[in-house]
């Protein structure tokens, strides 16, 4: 891959994010259930917390990165508008299953610790150090299944290879996106009421 270290940023930023902003939301409900006690507040707030205080690091991040891509490939200033709309769905998306996996590890506290290998694993079959067209076809529908891939692709689009995404990759991240959302807020509201007697 030409340009391999700008390649491998392009797509190991996203990830980070999404695997540290989960890794901290997940424990965020029993590492401050005395906050939950003491106060009265939305409990969705501790997770959710958590995600923001990690894109912010993440937004931080790209303002220093991302005017090296621009040196190199002016042209992606012109898809500046399809980085604010994959940043802001990636939010969404690691969100809503912040909000399932908080609660999960409230109720299943193995959760937690096993999330770290499942996050390694889940990396090694995210295209983040190759492309998905490096990988032959019979496995291709692993990289299918794996939401993460898409997000990935969407920054290599824009930020590495400077191209507009396809329409039906944006279809697909807004997808993905706003199913995690509204699952995520679903199954925190149908648990949220059993929360306090578990930690």
């Amino acid at each position: 891959i030409k340009n391999f270290p700008f390649f491998i940023l392009s797509g190991i930023f996203p990830w980070m994010f999404f695997s540290g902003a989960l890794s901290e939301a997940t424990f965020s409900i029993l590492n401050q259930q005395n906050i939950l006690r003491q106060f009265n507040l939305p409990r969705e707030t501790l997770p959710l917390s958590s995600v923001l205080a990690n894109f912010l690091n993440f937004l931080i991040g790209w303002i220093a990165i991302y005017p090296i891509f621009l040196f190199f490939n002016p042209k992606i200033i012109l898809l500046l508008p399809f980085f604010i709309i994959i940043s802001l769905l990636i939010l969404i998306f690691v969100s809503g299953l912040s909000l399932i996996l908080s609660v999960l590890n409230v109720f299943f506290r193995d959760i937690g610790q096993l999330l770290g290998v499942f996050l390694m694993l889940w990396f090694w079959i995210t295209p983040v150090f190759y492309t998905v067209d490096m990988v032959p076809q019979k496995f291709r529908w692993i990289y299918n299944l794996n939401p993460m891939t898409y997000f990935i692709v969407y920054y290599q689009d824009i930020i590495f290879k400077g191209h507009t995404p396809a329409l039906s990759l944006t279809v697909t991240v807004f997808f993905l996106a706003f199913i995690s959302l509204i699952s995520g807020f679903w199954f925190f509201s149908r648990f949220e009421s059993k929360l306090l007697k578990w930690i």
